[in-house]
Parts: C-alpha cells; structure tokens; sequence
C-alpha cells in the first residue's frame, strides 16, 4: 500500500500511527486496530527488541547533544517520574519481562483513554464508522489516570559536570517551565525564542555571530502535565565553556534589569506565528496537534484562536516570565565534557 506504519513513546504518552493514500483508509484502520488488539509479543521478538533499544541507548550516548537532555531532566525533576529516560537504562531493559509487557499493555492500552485523531482528505463520519467497525471486539475495562498532579521538587540551583569521552563541551542552563494549562506559555514560548529560538535571537547573535564560541547554541521550553522545562544549550570547545555561561547570564540579566524591546517582542511573535502556521501544511503534524490537544486538553484550539493569544502577550508578560522562570537561583547547569587529567571541576 506505501504506506507508513509506526509508534513511539514520549514522556506523557504513547502514539501507534499510519500515514496512508486516502483510498486504503478502511484496511489501515483494521490493521492498526490489530495491533492493538492482537499483539503477539512472542517472547523471540521481545529479545529482539530488547536489542534494537539498547542499539538505540548506545546511539543516544554517543550523541552529547542528546544524551544531556537525559542528564538534565534526571538533575531538574529528581524523584519526578519525569527524570526517567524516555529509553530507559540497560539495567530497566535487561529487567523487563514478557508478564510485566502483558500486564503493562492490559491495563493502559484500551479504547476508553485513547484518542483517535485524523488529517488529510477524509470525512469525519467515514472515520467514525471505521472507528466502531473496528472498536466493537475490544474488551472494555477500566482504566486509572496515572496524572495525579505528583509533587514536582523544589526547583534548586544544582551544577552538574559529567566526564563523557569527547573533545568537546556540551551544557544545559535551565530549570522548571509552566504546566500544559498554564497561560504562562505563550510569552515563555515568545521569550525562548527572543533569547536563543532563532537566528536573530540574542544569544545566537552574541555567542555565534559576533563571539564564534559556539557553533550551536539555542533555547526552547516543553509543557507537561505537572510542570515544564525551559534550558538553554549550547555546544562548544571546553575552554569556552565559562565563557558561554557568563554571556547566557550577562543577557538573562540584562533583560531582566532593562526588559525586552518592542522589536524583538515582534520579532519572536512573527517567527512563533509562522512556525505554527507552516507546521499545518504538514498532514502528520496536524494529525499530532489535534490528537495531543483533545489528549491533554480535552479541546483543539484552531490556528487562528492560538495567533489570537500570540497576539495578545505585551512586553510585560514577557518580563514577567523571566523573573519568574530565569531567576540565577533556580536554574541548574549540566555540562557534559572529558575529565581534565582525572578529575572535574
């Protein structure tokens, strides 16, 4: 059929899709449901998974700009079921049984905390009728919300050197963001981007263009059920690792002292609306905004209903966020370099 079928796990959720020409609609809805309701896990294709992963855990390691994210969320979030590798570690996948997959699968996976969401041409009463074709042999259970607003930790200022064998250095400045319902995230978005989310931003300019210290260097945020993170990466030479950090913080203070301009606001807000715009022209990513919506929202908000609320932050929302997310108290460094002769500072 040519058709693209595949899954994946990110922190909050679990996604088993299919991209496909309109005219297979019926059979790629049954196949999927097969998946769902008639999974084999044979114990042979469970090893051999298990290997595929830790391939994939070998992969994620030798990547620093990767494999700090893991560093991270692990010195952020603590004990927070967060901090957990979306992956996990070699010692998780060498534990994991065949019973603890069946028992996993029986009690998460089921119509009644799914969502089932849809892009491209097609009618909505077609998808609906395939939809309960399909959902009518599946056994209906109960299922418990595993979000029960857990206690996120105290945000501290940690710093956190690892030895990883590379002649580079990678870190993350950063600490907890705003939750998925929180109205804080539309200047928070605005900000990252006026600070490192775009060629024009500040530290892109500073510590790339008119510095040359970095060849990557960004900033960016991601909301969650419980809590967010914002953090700040950037990858470079060891010896320009202190250098970097103190022009990070000499801008985050700046704004804070100063504030942001009224063109640099306009500037972050064009580029955050365009990239909300052009991602629509993308069927998968319509599909996966509209799922993850009615999945965490209960609701979809349309394109022109989220350009409204971009359109609404003023420069003091966006002053505000950076006393209340980028305060030098609460942010934690990670760096990930080689030791420097047996021993890190």
């Amino acid at each position: 059929m040519g058709a693209e079928f595949n899954a994946f796990t990110d922190k909050e959720n679990c996604c088993v899709y299919a991209d496909f020409i309109d005219t297979h609609l019926e059979k790629c809805i049954e196949l999927l449901f097969d998946i769902l309701l008639n999974p084999s896990f044979l114990l042979q294709h469970i090893k051999t998974e298990k290997k595929v992963i830790l391939e994939e855990i070998k992969i994620v390691e030798d990547n620093p700009s990767d494999n700090i994210m893991n560093y991270f969320y692990k010195v952020v979030f603590g004990k927070h079921p967060l901090s957990i590798p979306i992956l996990g570690t070699r010692k998780s996948l060498r534990n994991i049984k065949r019973s603890d997959i069946l028992s996993y699968f029986k009690k998460k996976f089921d119509i009644n905390n799914a969502v089932i969401s849809a892009a491209g041409n097609i009618k909505h009463k077609d998808l609906v009728d395939r939809v309960k074709e399909n959902i009518g042999k599946m056994e209906k259970r109960k299922i418990s919300d595993d979000f029960t607003g857990q206690k996120v930790p105290d945000s501290i200022r940690v710093k956190k050197v690892y030895s990883i064998k590379t002649k580079s250095a990678h870190l993350c400045l950063g600490g907890p963001g705003c939750r998925r319902d929180d109205d804080n995230k539309y200047p928070l978005s605005l900000f990252t981007i006026l600070l490192g989310g775009s060629m024009s931003s500040r530290l892109f300019q500073k510590i790339r263009e008119e510095k040359g210290l970095a060849y990557s260097v960004y900033s960016s945020n991601t909301q969650y059920m419980d809590t967010g993170l914002v953090f700040i990466y950037a990858a470079s030479s060891i010896r320009s690792t202190d250098m970097i950090l103190k022009l990070i913080k000499n801008e985050i203070s700046d704004i804070s002292r100063n504030g942001v301009k009224e063109v640099e606001l306009e500037r972050a807000r064009e580029n955050l609306k365009g990239n909300i715009v052009l991602s629509v022209e993308n069927i998968s990513s319509r599909m996966f905004r509209m799922g993850k919506g009615l999945l965490f929202n209960k609701k979809i908000l349309t394109i022109d209903q989220i350009l409204k609320k971009i359109d609404k932050v003023k420069r003091s929302d966006l002053n505000m966020v950076v006393d209340k997310y980028f305060k030098p108290d609460r942010m934690s460094t990670v760096i990930l370099r080689k030791s420097d002769k047996g021993r890190l500072k």
